[in-house]
This record gives C-alpha cells, sequence and structure tokens, in this order.
C-alpha cells in the first residue's frame, strides 16, 4: 500500500509501549451515577483486540492531502508476524480499532450534521477496505460538553481563540455526574448501547443505521445546547479513571484509538489546566500500547488549531500531543459546507491501517 503520510511511529523507532506517565492529574476519582452494561452490536461480534501503532498524515482544509511529503511504503503483503502484514494475514497483531467522534453539540454545529452522517458509510467502506479482515471495530461518540457548573448559563470567553475565565466552575467527572448524555467524557447512548461494534468482512449497514441516529440525537437541535465547547476535555475524559466503569468496553488496550474531533469554535477547556494534562489522561490509558496507538483527525475550526497568529496553542498542542499532527482535517471556520468525505476519507482510513500494520502481536 502506498501512503502520502509522515510516520511519526513506527514499532523500530518508538518501541510499542510507552512507560505510563507519573501522575494522574486529575486523580481517579469514582464515576459518577450508576454503572450500566457495556454497549454491545446488534451485529456482528466484539472482539478482545490486540496491537496496534500510529502514524499520521497531514492534509489541506479541503480534507485532501497536502503535496510535498515524500510517499512511504507501509506495507509488504509479507506473512511475517510482527511485520508489514497482508490484508488477510490474522497472525498480525493489529485486529482491533477504537474510534471516538468528540462532537462540539452548540448550536452552530446542526449545519454539520447531515454533511458528517453522508460521509460515515463511505468512511466505513474504506476503512473495510483497507483493514484485515476480521478487525474488530468499536465506534462511539460522546458530547465536547458538560464540564462546567452551571451547564450551559455559564462559560468561558475572550478575544478570537483566547479563553478566558468569565463564569462557571469546572465540572469534571470526578466531582459528580451532570446526569446529560454524553457529556462530561461519557459516551453518548442510542439505541441502548455506548458505541457499536462490528467485525470486517460482515455486515455494516447495522453501524451505518447506529451511527447516524447517535450523531442526530449528539447534535439535536431542540436539546439544550452548551455555550462552552471544550473539545480538548471531551476528547480526553473519556479515557479518565472517573469513566472507566461507564465506558468500559469501548477502548481496548491493544487497539488503534482514533480521535476525530469536531467542532468549530475555539476550544474552551479551563486555560488554567495544561494542555499536556488533558494528553496524560489518553496516554495513561494507552500506556500499554503508547502514543504511538493514537491517531487524531477531524473537522474543527482551522484558524484556532494552526495560526500562528493567536495565542491559544490548545487545539494544537493536544491534536500534536501523541507524536505528530493530525492524519487530515477539515476547517469549518472557512465557510460553507466542508468537505468531510474528504477528512473522513482515503487517507485517514490507510493511515489507521497503515498503523495497525506496524504492531506486532501482544505477548
Amino acid at each position: 500500500m502506498k501512503l502520502r503520510a509522515v510516520l511519526v511511529g513506527t514499532c523500530v523507532v518508538m518501541g510499542c509501549s510507552d512507560a505510563p506517565r507519573d501522575t494522574d492529574p486529575f486523580g481517579s476519582g469514582d464515576a459518577g451515577g450508576a454503572t450500566a452494561p457495556t454497549g454491545a452490536s446488534a451485529t456482528g461480534s466484539e472482539g478482545d483486540g490486540s496491537g496496534p501503532g500510529s502514524a499520521s498524515a497531514t492534509s489541506g482544509a479541503d480534507g485532501g492531502e497536502t503535496g510535498g511529503e515524500p510517499i512511504f511504503d507501509v506495507g509488504n503483503d509479507t506473512d511475517t508476524p510482527g511485520t508489514d502484514c497482508g490484508p488477510d494475514d490474522m497472525d498480525c497483531g493489529c485486529n482491533a480499532v477504537d474510534i471516538l467522534f468528540v462532537v462540539d453539540n452548540s448550536g452552530s454545529m446542526e449545519t454539520h450534521r447531515a454533511p458528517v452522517i453522508a460521509a460515515f458509510p463511505q468512511f466505513v467502506d474504506e476503512m473495510v477496505n483497507a483493514l484485515p479482515m476480521g478487525t474488530d471495530l468499536h465506534v462511539g461518540l460522546t458530547r465536547a460538553t458538560g464540564f462546567y457548573d452551571p451547564g450551559n448559563s455559564g462559560g468561558w470567553g475572550g478575544p478570537s481563540c483566547e479563553a478566558s475565565v468569565t463564569d462557571g466552575v469546572f465540572y469534571p467527572p470526578q466531582d459528580g455526574n451532570n446526569g446529560e448524555n454524553g457529556q462530561q467524557g461519557r459516551l453518548y447512548e442510542h439505541d441502548a448501547q455506548r458505541y457499536y461494534a462490528v467485525s470486517t468482512g460482515s455486515d455494516t449497514a447495522g453501524l451505518t443505521t447506529w451511527f447516524g441516529g447517535a450523531m442526530t440525537g449528539v447534535i439535536d437541535g431542540a436539546a439544550p445546547h452548551s455555550n462552552t465547547e471544550t473539545v480538548v476535555a471531551g476528547a480526553a475524559y473519556p479515557f479518565h479513571p472517573a469513566n472507566a466503569a461507564f465506558n468500559e468496553g469501548f477502548m481496548r488496550t491493544n487497539a488503534v484509538l482514533v480521535l476525530f474531533l469536531l467542532s468549530d469554535s475555539p476550544d474552551l477547556s479551563p486555560p488554567g489546566v495544561p494542555t499536556s494534562d488533558f494528553v496524560d489522561i489518553v496516554s495513561d490509558a494507552k500506556a500499554g500500547c503508547g502514543d504511538m496507538c493514537i491517531v487524531t483527525s477531524g473537522a474543527i475550526a482551522g484558524a484556532c488549531y494552526n495560526n500562528a497568529a493567536n495565542t491559544n496553542t490548545r487545539l494544537t498542542e493536544f491534536m500534536d500531543g501523541f507524536g505528530g499532527p493530525p492524519v487530515s482535517w477539515v476547517d469549518l471556520s472557512a465557510g460553507g459546507t466542508p468537505d468531510f468525505t474528504g477528512v473522513l476519507g482515503t487517507a485517514l482510513a490507510e493511515v489507521v491501517a497503515a498503523t495497525c500494520e506496524q504492531i506486532p502481536p501482544e505477548g
């Protein structure tokens, strides 16, 4: 497989596991609220997963690939376990991928709901074609909101991409459960499922239907919206120990973890909390596999992601915090309807597959 990419980690360069971080900056805490059973798929089977690694490619704001990078040959269809593996080689280490959509559910995001839903089936098809047969996919969604008390009436504001405290108190899940579906890092529950599990090679129609319903619910025009778009906190807290019981089963230790951020706003996570603390939450959860197993992508407010003129580097620091820049991203601040098919497309699917190919079997 030929892939135009910047490979940010391989087993050769980085190893297949990172040592756990020294501290939990937010404390473990107990999961707020009642614990419910793990989400399970109505179609397909849940796998126990093993292995991944991480590669990343950059793209332009339209979701296409940026020119100028070298072309890497990341697979050679060999049958040697622990090296580059062919699409049908089940001796390979990677047999699980966990994909989390972190969704800003502010009112302005409603216009992007339908295009994301429309682009998703093609993304699934490309993932199925890129990954080995029998790879277990977990797909989940969470809202990038709910981290403030008082909820929607409090918030943060500031000029341009600079967040500054106005009112409201940061309210992470270890401090309590606000009871809202899919907030504070809890997975969004749709049709009694907190994530959907399906294997490549099986019927994915159920996944497409479930995702459409879940995305519609996450960005619900009739539901209360939040003016505090904490997309970085929303991406980190699904993996915090406080949510471990609620989100149980979604993340496999040795699976590729794909974080897909959706937000048309500057990130409004607490300015006083270093971005590295949020990166550490995810890295600690993936310590058994390492940062090379984490892939970032998304459709975000590009001016606040990679703009040297502004002083808020939160999105840049987080999305680049696992070894390299996002696989691809589309700029939601550019106006018009972005190319969600482009960003949820071949580049992301092939980078995830390339990530898998670099990981040897467990043990």
